[in-house]
């Protein structure tokens, strides 16, 4: 076994008391072998025909960052192949989610002959039978639950592939698809991690194999698509999730303002001149969708309703890209179940937010009217008609007034000293890295902080603590009843360890998820 740290070992204990199971984690594997799946030879054997017969292919991707590494990692790995292929990502905001009739009617206008989903297509019967009707082979490719039995040529799912495959996301299933026809790069590689993440899958199996060598890639040689976007010199999961991730969502949030389908140009290009060009566009919007979230967050917070189990808010000016955002946002802030509705000329698109205990789906099940509604636990999207919000407010205050559900069971926590926070320390974890479901980092608490003094900025939207021993305690979207509480109340700091870089210096430092009081 490595050596650790004693922190390190803390946290291993913490997450696997089981000693026979620990070196599991400290494991730093090959990937496994090429899946032999049936379908997955059935899926070669289609790419190798359509490429004797000269076939043209299409690949119908998605618009969050998980479909838009799995549309390029298809597109590139079949090109490579020796194929010709084009994609499309959906308008969010004017076709919404999946493989539509309309796209599918196109891709035959124009000559092609195979279907290639990624990141969708389990729910895409209109439109695989549509392609089916027009003589088109359909090859889905997702990850999504199976509701139901999809009719297509070839299904590649991590749920009917051997168990390693299991947890993989959009992109971790074009990968193995790229890598079954021999194409796979350590570029492949790097963005199945970045999606693997993005879409918080468990990291286990497969999936921890990938995000393991993706980081491995990125800190030994800079990636230039990926690497652009990332100011540490020292790349994690988290550095990921907080530095590539929401920029690359952001394109496909703000729907109206830019189109998806150019960062699939900008993961593929291989000009240096382009890719610095679309690089800054891409900053720039997410920079917009930062100010737009923000502006949209500070309006739904003077609408709370503090006697409400269950938040609802609507505002008919809200961007119903960052709907989503606002509601993890306003949850977090209240510890209540939250949704946040935008208005426009059909009905409401509506997002949903719930803490840990919480089940959206079961909560919303009994409304009869959505006109579309999908989701799992801690999350949903739905749309209601314009004639059915009244009902549909009805109904959340009567359901939040009667649905009951409780907190689960404290997660995983370590008491700290400040001392402990320190650069060598944070370091250290890297030997077990990647951390996320199935391997989630403990809950450090720092008891009776010593504080030396606090500095708000952004409008008090942040705050940073100062201890007696110069540790820096960062808390970001200060809830407003934490402004003006009385520093002498505070008990207790929960959070979790990070080092902070700026100019090429280092931090150890302290992100306070949570301030217990007195």
């Amino acid at each position: 076994m490595k050596h650790l740290t004693p922190l390190a070992q803390e946290i291993l204990q913490t997450l696997e008391p089981d000693p026979t199971r620990q070196a599991q984690w400290l494991e730093h594997a090959p990937l496994y072998p090429v899946s032999q799946d049936p379908e997955m030879e059935s899926f070669k054997e289609w790419m190798e025909e359509a490429k004797q017969a000269g076939q043209k292919v299409f690949v119908a991707g998605d618009y969050d960052c998980d479909g838009i590494m799995a549309t390029s990692i298809m597109v590139s790995g079949l090109r490579a192949f020796g194929l010709e292929v084009g994609f499309y990502i959906p308008d969010r905001i004017k076709e919404g989610y999946g493989l539509h009739p309309r796209t599918v009617g196109l891709a035959h206008e124009k000559g092609y002959q195979i279907i290639v989903t990624v990141d969708n297509g389990i729910k895409a019967a209109e439109a695989l039978e549509l392609a089916k009707t027009l003589g088109m082979t359909t090859i889905v490719t997702d990850h999504h639950t199976i509701e139901e039995e999809t009719d297509c040529d070839v299904l590649i799912h991590p749920a009917r592939l051997e168990d390693e495959f299991s947890t993989l996301c959009g992109a971790g299933v074009a990968y193995e698809c790229v890598r079954a026809l021999g194409q796979a790069t350590d570029y492949h590689l790097i963005m199945a991690a970045v999606a693997s993440i993005a879409d918080v899958m468990p990291v286990t199996k497969q999936t921890r194999r990938l995000i393991q060598h993706g980081l491995d890639r990125l800190n030994e040689k800079k990636e230039i698509h990926i690497s652009s976007f990332i100011k540490d010199s020292h790349v994690t999961e988290t550095t990921l999730a907080f530095q590539v991730v929401p920029k690359i969502n952001a394109i496909g949030r703000l729907s109206n303002m830019a189109n998806a389908n150019n960062v699939v140009r900008y993961l593929l290009s291989e000009d240096p001149a382009e890719i610095m060009k679309l690089n800054a566009q891409i900053e720039q919007i997410n920079e917009r969708r930062k100010t737009i979230s923000a502006q949209m967050s500070e309006q739904a917070m003077r609408q709370v309703d503090p006697g409400q189990p269950v938040n609802l808010i609507m505002s008919p000016g809200f961007h119903e890209g960052i709907i989503g955002l606002v509601a993890g946002n306003l949850m977090n802030q209240t510890g209540k179940p939250t949704i946040v509705a935008a208005k426009n000329v059909d009905g409401f698109k509506m997002s949903m937010r719930a803490p840990e205990g919480f089940d959206c789906m079961a909560f919303l099940n009994p409304f009869p009217s959505f006109s579309a509604c999908g989701g799992h636990k801690q999350a949903a999207g739905f749309s209601v008609d314009l004639d059915d919000y009244e009902a549909f407010e009805r109904f959340i205050r009567q359901r939040g007034a009667q649905y009951e559900w409780s907190v689960p069971l404290e997660k995983n926590e370590i008491e700290i000293d400040e001392s402990q926070i320190q650069i060598e320390a944070i370091e250290s974890l890297d030997a077990l890295r990647p951390f996320g479901p199935g391997f989630e980092m403990p809950v450090f608490k720092i008891s009776k902080p010593a504080i030396k003094n606090l500095y708000d900025f952004q409008n008090a939207r942040h705050r940073r603590y100062t201890l007696q021993s110069g540790v820096c305690c960062m808390r970001f979207n200060q809830p407003r009843s934490e402004i003006s509480k009385s520093v002498n109340r505070i008990q207790c700091f929960e959070g979790e360890l990070q080092i902070s870089e700026y100019r090429g210096r280092k931090q150890a430092s302290f992100m306070i998820d949570k301030i217990v009081y007195d």
